[in-house]
């Protein structure tokens, strides 16, 4: 009974020698990751430059909105009314368009024009134009901010003749993506 016990151990010993001793098998693991990053294309007026060292989403929200309605007491020029911010990571870049309406009264019988001014492009609120006013070219390397100065200059001889009355007009700036 010894034998057969003593073969037993033997067998037990080389098999289990066998299966841990001089393995050659190797094994790969890998991690495949991805990030889809979404475009920033924000724009708002501001009280003044937005044109931080480090731009962020946090910042922009955080700075200064000019988003009020802009008293005209004189037909003289109002230089730097607002300033048009931009926070954008688009790399093709992007146009901004501008289109005004005139000053008009509550009773819309009488109408004051206007040149709106930006990045030295102008346009009046009764003649628009199809051109942009800024355009930013492809080369964008990352989340970068932009600021224009925006100004108006009121027709002086339509504010001298003009009828008394709460007078309105509005902006619109427009954000295309190139």
């Amino acid at each position: 009974m010894k034998k057969p016990f003593i073969v037993l151990i033997l067998i037990a010993l080389v098999t289990t020698v066998s299966l841990f001793a001089g393995s050659e098998t190797t094994a790969d693991a890998s991690l495949t990751l991805s990030a889809e990053i979404l475009g920033i294309n924000m724009m708002k007026l501001t009280a003044s430059p937005f044109t931080p060292e480090t731009p962020s989403i946090d910042l922009f929200n955080g700075a200064a909105d000019n988003e009020n309605l802009e008293e005209i007491s004189s037909a003289e020029e109002v230089a730097d009314i607002a300033w048009l911010s931009i926070l954008t990571n688009r790399r093709t870049g992007f146009s901004i368009y501008v289109s005004a309406t005139p000053l008009v009264n509550a009773d819309k019988n009488y109408e004051i024009d206007y040149k709106i001014s930006m990045n030295e492009t102008f346009t009046y609120a009764s003649k628009p134009t199809s051109l942009p006013f800024v355009e930013i070219k492809p080369g964008i390397t990352g989340l970068s901010a932009f600021s224009y100065p925006i100004s108006i200059d009121i027709n002086d001889d339509q504010y001298a003749a003009a009828l008394e009355g709460t007078y309105t007009g509005t902006v619109t700036f427009t954000y295309k993506a190139n």
